[in-house]
């Protein structure tokens, strides 16, 4: 057990050394991601590795220094306290964490309406009164109706992570336009963009519900809606890895999810295999900041494979401009616009 864990920290750390070097080739991008698709302890290896080279990076001036300084993640040690890596992950533990973005704990939500909101950059992490728990990402809004019958949770936009207690008599229901996920005891994220939800099961399980009235239960209204009585019979449900797509008109197909890639933003972090270069940018642009501009279309079908820091968008255009025919046609303090070479 050493020795792999041994054997998979020198890897990682090579890569690490190699994807922030600036002999980084496209062969070294495809490599990485042969890589992380052998064993998903690759991808956790390779986060510890990043988050530390952050710290180090500028004081590192050789290779081999990088090395010697990534070698101490390597030395198995044991933990202070039994940690699970959802709970690393969830609570802001460590250095990867830090260094993802702003952010806030806000305190305990008793009964009552309550609404929360991101700015770009920002995560917040809410504690509720049932003992749930809520990890908001950037760019994001929630409002949150705890009552004696049920705990209702509105995302209205953006990406939130939900570690849900256990109460049998409150039904635990997230409403995303149209859609509902209702859980028990669980752990799940959701993902809005626009009219399109992305649900991610992580832990227990999850029912899907699909509206087809034009209302949604109101925030503010103890009444049910027309909505609320046609979310009888889920559409679907989710078991521990499932994730599916949910869309106007779009029938629900349940397909598996890279759990690694999708926690990834928690320790800011983008973990990308063969991404579309236009996804990828619009997704890196919604963490504030440099905002990324693409002049040439034709851009936006490149593929990209390899570990990014979400709040570092020059580090992404370096890569990027120095593995792709693609560079920087203008830029400023607020813009970085690229074109093909």
């Amino acid at each position: 057990m050493t020795d792999r864990h041994d054997t998979i920290g020198e890897q990682a750390s090579y890569w690490v050394v190699r994807l922030n070097s600036d002999q980084r080739t496209r062969a070294d991008e495809e490599a990485f991601r042969v890589w992380l698709a052998q064993d998903p302890d690759h991808a956790d290896a390779y986060a510890d590795c990043a988050a530390l080279w952050d710290d180090v990076a500028l004081a590192i001036e050789t290779e081999e220094e990088a090395h010697e300084i990534l070698r101490p993640l390597r030395e198995p040690a044991a933990p202070p306290r039994k940690l699970n890596r959802r709970t690393v992950l969830f609570g802001g533990i460590g250095a990867a964490a830090a260094a993802a973005a702003s952010f806030f704990v806000s305190p305990l939500i008793a009964h009552g309406e309550q609404a929360f909101q991101t700015k770009p950059g920002e995560q917040r992490r809410i504690r509720l009164a049932d003992g749930s728990g809520v990890l908001l990402n950037t760019d994001s809004k929630l409002r949150v109706k705890l009552d004696a019958g049920e705990r209702r949770l509105f995302l209205e936009q953006g990406q939130a992570f939900f570690q849900v207690a256990k109460d049998e008599a409150r039904p635990f229901r997230v409403f995303a336009g149209q859609d509902e996920i209702r859980a028990i005891g669980t752990a799940f994220e959701i993902r809005r963009v626009g009219d399109t939800v992305l649900v991610t099961l992580e832990e227990g399980q999850v029912a899907i519900y699909r509206a087809n009235a034009t209302e949604v239960p109101a925030l503010s209204s103890g009444t049910r809606s027309t909505a609320s009585s046609a979310l009888s019979t889920p559409a679907a449900i989710l078991n521990p890895g499932n994730q599916v797509e949910l869309a106007p008109s779009k029938p629900v197909e349940i397909r598996q999810a890279d759990l690694h890639k999708v926690q990834a933003w928690r320790y800011g972090r983008m973990i990308l295999d063969s991404a579309p270069l236009g996804e990828t940018v619009a997704d890196l642009n919604r963490y504030g900041g440099v905002q990324i501009l693409l002049a040439d279309p034709k851009l936006a079908t490149l593929r990209i494979s390899g570990v990014f820091h979400t709040g570092r968008p020059d580090d992404f255009v370096e890569a990027i401009t120095s593995a792709f025919p693609v560079q920087i046609a203008q830029q400023d303090e607020n813009t970085i616009i690229l074109r093909a070479r």
